[in-house]
């Protein structure tokens, strides 16, 4: 068994040298990451954007930002007790994290708070959506853009376009820390964000495979190839292997999602009160077999908050997160050393335990009943039409010949003045990550033909890194602009 040290873990250092005192120590480096993530726009701009309901005016049902504050608090929670146990069995001094507990608190913290940031506007389905674009257009606007040019580059069609052709929100959220927002964060704050271990372009492992559940997405971009790689350098983390605070992180998402989806449904008007607890007692009656565990919880609750709805909700949900966290928490000292080499090939909510049972029970019922309602579907649907119709207005500027957008990013030009004004809309800090990303190609080891080739992939990600960041408000006024409509 490899000892297992968490000094190696938590680490002070950033990929630039802070202006402040080199000698903080990783309490005070932790609290300064917190300070650039709660002060930064991606943050601020989850207020807006879809957490399940789409173009939501309930200012009482929630948003990617008071999920994420519910998220943080839940892994404030579950951090805490799993340090507690550390506590308990004498075992802080030995894993390095004597006088060391709030800063491994704050990691997790901020860690659930940023774990959203990469979401584009309307969810799931806007992910769904620039994913298409990609898919349907980026090779014709690259041959338009390299015209006349027969020979595409390796690189191109078995790295850059596959990247393009999945948008994945926790591999856009670590561009944003670090390419975009540039908050310079410390490499275990990076690395606590990270869920996924591979880019697009490699191929998803089969179900069978050791690494099936730590690749089944992609996690970071070809963009942030070079990062990812400096990332596992300073933390000693394996190729394919997780930082282990992200299981932390991820159990936090589980557990506050799940009950939140349905609360949300019942606040809406889109599940009654008896039909919620009806589809639970049906759905948990297809997943097990003589097992009592989340009838009884909601009985109990039923039994002290008779036919208040809100009451029933909140002591289902106190007793759900207690059960859960107290899961978790079990499981990541069981499986401590796979943790902490970030082998472990699965959440730490799963088995065939009661309490994975019961969050299957309320992600059953929140696809089956909330996820396909009209009052869902209905303004993704609006939002499919904006985001898709947006990226067509932006095309132009990925059909350009590399010089000449370079040109028309450099001076205004009366040759190309539609592309011009499309470029002027485009936000200074994503144009910024574009200029240092393409500055740096000249001193690159790639060839003239793959610089050429880079230029236009980190121009689609300049107009993937600005719809991306919209909120859901702004995609559907800024296509009506546009658009004249």
């Amino acid at each position: 068994m490899i000892s297992m040290n968490y000094l190696t873990k938590l680490t002070c250092t950033r990929p630039r040298v802070s202006s402040a005192d080199p000698d903080r120590d990783l309490l005070t480096e932790t609290e300064s990451n917190r300070g650039r993530i709660i002060q930064s726009a991606a943050v601020r701009r989850l207020q807006q954007k879809t957490q399940v309901y789409p173009l939501e005016t309930n200012a009482a049902v929630r948003s990617r930002l008071t999920h994420s504050l519910e998220v943080q608090q839940t892994g404030r929670f579950l951090a805490q007790t799993i340090l507690q146990r550390l506590s308990e069995a004498d075992q802080l001094t030995s894993l390095g994290l004597e006088n060391q507990e709030t800063s491994f608190i704050n990691l997790v913290e901020m860690s659930c708070l940023m774990h959203d940031i990469g979401n584009p506007p309307f969810g799931h389905f806007g992910e769904a959506a620039i994913s298409r674009w990609m898919q349907d257009k980026a090779r014709l606007c690259h041959e338009k853009a390299f015209k006349g040019q027969k020979a595409r580059s390796v690189l191109l069609e078995s790295t850059l376009l596959p990247d393009l052709y999945t948008y994945e929100g926790n591999a856009q959220a670590l561009r944003i820390i670090h390419h975009l927002q540039d908050l310079n964060l410390t490499y275990s704050q990076m690395g606590a964000l990270m869920k996924y271990t591979r880019t697009p372009y490699e191929p998803r492992p089969d179900k069978d495979s050791p690494d099936a559940y730590r690749k089944k997405k992609p996690g970071y971009y070809f963009s942030e190839a070079d990062l990812v790689s400096d990332i596992r350098q300073h933390l000693a983390i394996d190729e394919g292997c997780r930082f282990p605070l992200v299981y932390i992180m991820e159990a936090a998402d589980d557990i506050s999602y799940c009950i939140a989806d349905l609360e949300d449904a019942v606040d809406k008007g889109i599940l009654s009160f008896r039909d919620l607890r009806f589809s639970l007692y049906g759905v948990w009656e297809e997943l097990t077999v003589d097992n009592d565990y989340l009838p009884n919880i909601m009985e109990s609750a039923i039994s002290r908050a008779g036919d208040n709805k809100q009451e029933f909700i909140v002591r289902l949900r106190t007793r759900l997160v207690r059960d859960l966290v107290d899961y978790a928490a079990k499981r990541y000292l069981q499986q401590h050393q796979a943790v902490f080499d970030g082998t472990l090939d699965e959440p730490l909510i799963d088995g065939q335990s009661d309490q994975h049972l019961a969050l299957n029970t309320l992600k059953t019922v929140a696809i089956r009943y909330v996820f396909t309602s009209m009052e869902k579907e209905t303004p993704e649907l609006r939002g499919y039409s904006a985001l898709m119709g947006l990226m067509d207005i932006f095309q132009p500027l990925l059909e350009l010949p590399g010089a000449e957008f370079v040109g028309i990013a450099k001076k205004d030009s009366s040759r190309h003045f539609i592309e011009q004004r499309l470029y002027h809309r485009l936000s200074c800090k994503h144009k910024m990550a574009y200029h240092r990303a393409v500055k740096s190609l000249p001193d690159s080891c790639y060839s003239a033909q793959e610089q050429d080739e880079l230029e236009w992939y980190y121009r689609a990600r300049l107009l993937i890194d600005y719809v991306s960041g919209m909120t859901d408000h702004f995609v559907l006024t800024e296509f009506q602009i546009l658009s004249a409509i």
